[in-house]
């Protein structure tokens, strides 16, 4: 058996709009921080840490948003859903 990790918090059965980067998305029954016994201690400090550093990014700069101008380009992976580099406009 193996874990398809690029496929995880996709499932169209838990996440509406299961493709679509939501970071308010309620309810989000996620498993990025484990389950169970396996649950990362560091999960709270973690969401905490984001929610501070998003914050202050956007309050510095209330304009950003990405550069439609720039194609995105998927980091070549297999493991891991991401992207190699994302362009911004301040």
């Amino acid at each position: 058996m193996r874990v398809w990790l690029a496929s995880a918090n996709r499932d169209e059965h838990q996440f509406e709009n299961a493709d679509r980067f939501i970071i308010d998305r309620e309810p989000n029954k996620h498993f990025a921080f484990g389950n169970g016994i396996h649950f990362c201690l560091g999960a709270p400090l973690s969401r905490l840490e984001a929610k501070i550093a998003l914050k202050a990014l956007l309050e510095e700069f209330p304009n950003l948003r990405v550069d439609s101008t720039e194609p995105l380009k998927p980091a070549p992976n297999l493991l891991v859903h991401g992207l190699e580099s994302l362009s911004v406009l301040l």
